[in-house]
Formats: C-alpha cells, sequence, structure tokens
C-alpha cells in the first residue's frame, strides 16, 4: 500500500487479503474492473469470479510456473473469453560491459572487398590520444542461464 501511496496511484487500486480461489472476489467490485491480474496456484479456480470483476472488453492476466496450470486455466477461459495467449517467460541473463569501437576500420563503402576473416574481441585498453575510437555498451546472453520458466496467460472478456 506504501509503493501505491509513493507513486500517487493509491486512489485506483484496491488492496486487501482474501481465499480468492474459495471465496471469489468482493461482490462490490462486480464489474469495475480493467483487469485483474492472478497469481495463484489453481488460477482456474478464481477465473470465473474474475470474469464477473472485469468490464466489458476487460483483460485477465494469469500468471503460471507450469504449462498444466495454463492448460487447465485456458480450458475455463475458452467459455466466456477471446483472444487468449500465452507467453513462455524465462530469465535470460546478459554481461554488459563497455568496449572501445575503432572507428578508422569502418568500412565507408568505398573499399574493395576484404577476404573473411576472424573477428577479434575489441581491446579493452585504448591509447588516451586515440580519437579514432570511442567506447560503445555492449550485451550478450551468458553463456550459461539457469532459471526456472513460467507462462503469462492473458484474455479478453
Amino acid at each position: 500500500r506504501e509503493d501505491f501511496e509513493r507513486t500517487g496511484i493509491s486512489t485506483l487500486i484496491t488492496v486487501g487479503v482474501r481465499d480468492i480461489q474459495g471465496e471469489g472476489f468482493p461482490d462490490q467490485f462486480f464489474g469495475l474492473a480493467d483487469s485483474v491480474f492472478l497469481d495463484l496456484p489453481q488460477p482456474w479456480l478464481a477465473i470465473p469470479s474474475a470474469r464477473n470483476m472485469l468490464k466489458q472488453d476487460g483483460t485477465l492476466c494469469s500468471f503460471s510456473p507450469c504449462i498444466e496450470q495454463v492448460q487447465r486455466s485456458c480450458e475455463i477461459l475458452r467459455s466466456d473469453f477471446t483472444d487468449i495467449r500465452t507467453f513462455e517467460i524465462l530469465l535470460r541473463t546478459y554481461e554488459v560491459r563497455e568496449w572501445k569501437v575503432d572507428h578508422s576500420k569502418v568500412d565507408d563503402g568505398n573499399s574493395t572487398a576484404c577476404p573473411p576473416r576472424k573477428r577479434r574481441q575489441p581491446s579493452r585498453e585504448a591509447s588516451v590520444g586515440d580519437s579514432a575510437s570511442s567506447p560503445a555498451i555492449m550485451a550478450r546472453p551468458s553463456a550459461e542461464t539457469r532459471g526456472h520458466t513460467g507462462y503469462l496467460t492473458f484474455a479478453r472478456k
């Protein structure tokens, strides 16, 4: 709640604690929500109640850590929702570094083709007075990426 107040959106958000899977959403919010986000062990149990909270054309989003939860949720969504889409979310870390780029070796289009050769990693050490090079930020995926996948399913009422 403090985060919502600090960012100035506390008047737009309602926060509460409730067993949504067992009791559903409170009736006082019937048809008032533009969107509902579910992050529950059994989201398919809360979908009928979430549907009632959504305005026409409202969006439901559900996070699921395994595809079996997605399948069960989509079975329920098919009866009252359209535009059902699921996206896999997988953490992929990148190594970000600053490299010196040598502009003197950039092809201006007037040179003849050079035979192919292996790319060499740009030197991290460039001379202080070297005006033909400039720093550039480069990112590449880490060699080893370990993480847990998850799925976001979106549907429109």
